[in-house]
């Protein structure tokens, strides 16, 4: 079945081919991005927008070919756990993260598919925040990451306004964590990273281009 899939997959690529959109790499042209998750339980997410915080993505294009690409993310949940008569404990999560990024497409291939390269900026910050029934101190924890890297990809446009990207990230990242509890304040461990990751397939949908 997964193979009769795949046949079937690269005939309708190549029938797309066809009569695929243009590239929309036109100066004000703008695009939201989303990432698909998986084919069997198909489904559609926002971006990494740094740390692995899920957010909202934007490229708008400065200049022929030429786009300023920001991804932004920003989540808070709190949880309230009922402890009978001496109240609730309260446990709440706060995420940032922002990764910016400048993005060149190149010639075309095939009419619909731009290849493209370029470098980008990573920020996230998470904090947990702990506060227990009393007489119990309040505890908190929080990390903060810093990093850069560049891309390369390519985006295929299957039709107009519509296109689907893949990319490799080569970065490097460093994060930092740190505890609070009882007024006292404690280093956590630190991490640093350099290597290679993949972007998953992501969707792109283009608005009021020019």
């Amino acid at each position: 079945m997964k193979k009769l899939l795949l046949v079937l997959f690269i005939m309708a690529f190549a029938a797309n081919l066809m009569i695929a959109g243009a590239p929309m790499t036109n100066q004000g042209d703008k695009q939201l991005g989303f990432i698909i998750n998986g084919l069997g339980s198909f489904g559609i997410s926002g971006v990494n927008s740094g740390a692995g915080i899920t957010g909202f993505g934007f490229n708008y294009f400065l200049s022929k070919d030429m786009a300023l690409r920001a991804n932004v993310g920003f989540g808070n949940t709190k949880v309230t756990t009922p402890q009978g008569a001496a109240g609730d404990n309260e446990n709440t999560q706060t995420a940032i993260g922002i990764r910016p990024g400048l993005v060149w497409h190149m010639a075309p291939v095939a009419g619909s598919i731009s290849p493209y390269w370029g470098v980008e900026g990573q920020f996230g910050w998470i904090k947990n925040d702990f506060k227990p029934i009393a007489p119990n101190p309040e505890v908190s924890n929080s990390g903060t990451l810093f990093g850069a890297g560049v891309f390369m990809g390519g985006e295929w446009y299957a039709w107009d306004g519509i296109s689907f990207n893949a990319e490799y990230n080569l970065s490097f990242t460093s994060a930092s964590t740190k505890s609070e509890a009882a007024g006292v304040s404690t280093d956590g461990p630190s991490t640093t990273s350099f290597g290679i990751s993949s972007w998953a397939v992501g969707m792109n949908i283009y608005i009021g281009g020019q």
